[in-house]
């Protein structure tokens, strides 16, 4: 009998490319650059757009040590994460942070995910002397600081023409920011909005999102017009607006192309057979994309023949329970999507829905509610029901469900309420082939981890599990005596949080965990929650990264 014995060196260039497309970047860099000279070429063009992400600190270690070095010119983008393994950007500054200009000479972008401020600013510090780095993003910044933005923009001697900033608020430039071509920014007031207009006379694409509440007029007469801006989207949904605050700004933007409005009001100015919106928009648009939640006092204020005929045709959804209205142009071109059970019934066909990437719960809906919803978003990423007003009521197995095509592009669900919804959840299970992280309240946890079915799926496609606490009332707590049964479920995980907030200690929880999943070598992090008891020993992060293995970033 011969045996034949098949090497990955055989297999030829194209399928060699077509497995690296399962892989994440940074894996493939760790796993194949250095083997040999035609394995290097035929990655090559994985070294352009370098991202240290969901790989272990080991791993990061090596790839900082003996691959960026090598590979270190011909990176054109980087992207650091700390939001799985907080010890990312530590390790890469420990190596790179005097010659980031020698090592990558032609980086052209910088993406900077869940820093502190402190860590941000002594890594900006280190970006000098960098040519062509002229596009930073910063998302999900773990604590405030002042001033942060200016220092963002005066880093590497003002290069920066694009500045991607959401994250936590910071203050605004306290300086003429002339470089700035480019710029996406959250700010806490809009009567903010004016002082940041000034500060960006060559802005030409403009993402802002305002999300404070404000009963202040805006009023942008005294601003100089911003006359190179082409791309400009506005979120501020906490704020009524008025058609004459909208006119006001509109004439300092006279050469707007690409507008994007997501905005609140009560003006039946915007709801009425006259249209005045559409006579005020600047002459010079070529796509309006518009969201608007209008709360009405009668129904009758709502013209909706007059929305269709518009000259950006738009459609309206109505919720009578709450007094509200949802009016969106045609197709609806934002990633976000927030609107009731009520309005969700109302939508149209799915194909006016295909840029949704994530919708997040209104009203206090349910799980099995959104399925109208999913139904139309066929490629939505993420869905969040993190409120539900029924917290009492336990939602019936049998209830039915609303039939669903395949999610293929879902990846995250939000769960957090305490109503179980069993069939729901399931049913989403069966349909999302490329489901991988679940943040799930234990109350809906529960029930599943007696349907082998369901824990089957689990088993092959999570990769991060969350759990909330259980609430006060539940009938079922999190205890240690449920760990070994997570262990056996989710054999495939690298990254756990678990929140015992007011449940049992964390030292006892904690040390569960760590026996249950000591063997898991591909466990990259580990986050508990809670109270400590008044035990005299606390793990620290020392204690448990010798327990559970070295390389696995570990949170109390």
């Amino acid at each position: 009998m011969v045996t034949r014995v098949s090497y990955l060196l055989m297999l030829p260039d194209e399928i060699l490319l077509e497995i690296y497309k399962y892989l994440l970047n940074a894996h493939i860099l760790y796993s194949f650059y250095g083997l040999n000279k035609r394995l290097n070429k035929c990655i090559i063009g994985y070294c352009c757009h370098v991202s240290l992400t969901d790989i272990t600190c080991n791993q990061c270690r090596y790839l900082c040590r003996l691959v960026l070095p090598e590979i270190g010119y011909h990176i054109h983008s980087l992207l650091i994460s700390n939001c799985r393994s907080v010890l990312q950007g530590k390790i890469f500054s420990q190596y790179f942070s005097h010659e980031i200009s020698k090592i990558f000479p032609n980086l052209q972008k910088l993406i900077l995910i869940c820093f502190t401020a402190d860590e941000l600013d002594r890594f900006l510090d280190t970006l000098n002397n960098l040519n062509h780095l002229n596009q930073i993003e910063i998302f999900d910044l773990l604590t405030d600081q002042s001033n942060l933005l200016q220092h963002v923009v005066e880093t590497n001697s003002k290069r920066f023409t694009s500045i991607k900033f959401k994250t936590s608020y910071s203050d605004l430039p306290t300086s003429l920011c002339s470089n700035i071509l480019d710029l996406t920014i959250s700010i806490r007031k809009l009567d903010k909005l004016s002082q940041l207009l000034s500060c960006i006379p060559n802005i030409r694409r403009l993402n802002v999102t305002v999300d404070d509440i404000t009963m202040m007029d805006a009023s942008f007469d005294h601003l100089s017009p911003l006359t190179f801006l082409n791309d400009f989207f506005l979120r501020c949904y906490d704020h009524f607006w008025a058609l004459e605050e909208l006119q006001s700004l509109f004439s300092k933007t006279p050469a707007i192309e690409y507008l994007s409005l997501q905005l609140s009001s009560q003006d039946v100015s915007f709801v009425n057979s006259e249209q005045k919106l559409i006579h005020i928009l600047p002459q010079s648009i070529r796509q309006f994309n518009f969201g608007l939640r209008y709360f009405y006092d009668e129904l009758e204020e709502i013209d909706q023949n007059a929305l269709i005929a518009s000259g950006f045709l738009m459609i309206c959804l109505i919720d009578q329970n709450i007094q509200q209205a949802f009016l969106h142009t045609i197709p609806y071109r934002f990633p976000l999507l927030n609107i009731s059970s009520s309005m969700a019934k109302q939508m149209s066909s799915y194909e006016n829905y295909e840029n949704v990437e994530m919708f997040y719960d209104y009203h206090g809906m349910d799980l099995a509610e959104t399925f109208s919803i999913l139904a139309r978003c066929r490629q939505i990423k993420e869905i969040a029901i993190q409120s539900y007003e029924k917290n009492d009521e336990i939602l019936s197995v049998s209830q039915p469900l609303l039939p669903l095509p395949n999610l293929f592009y879902l990846k995250r669900i939000w769960l957090l309420h305490s109503s179980r919804e069993y069939n729901a959840l399931k049913a989403i299970l069966q349909i999302a082939p490329n489901l991988s992280e679940l943040f799930i309240a234990f109350d809906n946890l529960f029930p599943i981890l007696d349907d082998k079915d369901t824990c089957q799926i689990l088993e092959n496609r999570i990769f991060h599990l969350l759990i909330l606490r259980s609430a006060p009332a539940a009938p079922t707590q999190l205890t240690e005596q449920f760990v070994p049964h997570l262990r056996t479920i989710f054999t495939r995980l690298r990254h756990l949080q678990i929140d015992v907030t007011n449940g049992i200690p964390i030292e006892s929880i904690t040390i569960s965990i760590l026996n249950a999943f000591k063997e898991q070598s591909q466990l990259i992090s580990l986050v508990v929650e809670g109270q400590s008891s008044s035990l005299p020993f606390v793990p620290t992060v020392q204690n448990l990264q010798e327990i559970l293995s070295p390389d696995t970033s570990t949170i109390l």
